[in-house]
């Protein structure tokens, strides 16, 4: 005669509670390899030097948009208007650095009036960060 063999009720089920773990492991998996924008806002390609330096402290941002379009810490201001904001920003933190981005393809002109209006406003020390030189490009 034979018998046949029962399995009990719990081992008909899959088990969930290695399902969770998993599920964890993954959120913190892409949780830790996520990469975040360290830059955000205006899109703007810098020129490249071979040395440069950091700058540690918050800044005054002025940044020259390829169609000529100047910002100030995000915000769409008239070049004439630039001076003033930034006097009046330097005025409340004097050691407050101020940096100038402006994409590549910018006329030099138009650097040159967003410089005209800093060194009107009394800032003499400016920053103009750029990218690392790629190695085998002129």
């Amino acid at each position: 005669m034979k018998f046949k063999r029962r399995l009990p009720a719990d081992d008909e089920a899959v088990p969930m509670a290695s399902m969770a773990d998993i599920a964890f492991l993954l959120i913190i998996f892409f949780m830790l390899t996520t990469v975040f924008s360290v830059d955000r806002g205006l899109l703007v390609e810098l020129p490249e030097t071979a040395v440069g330096e950091p700058l540690d402290l918050k800044e005054l941002l002025i940044t020259v948009t390829r169609d000529g379009t100047v910002h100030l810490d995000g915000k769409a201001v008239p070049v004439d208007d630039l001076g003033e904001r930034i006097a009046r920003a330097r005025r409340a933190n004097p050691r407050r650095p101020v940096v100038v981005r402006s994409d590549r393809n910018v006329p030099y002109g138009r650097v040159a009036d967003v410089m005209d209006e800093l060194l009107q406003a009394g800032v003499r020390d400016v920053a103009l960060p750029t990218v690392p030189e790629k190695p085998g490009e002129p």
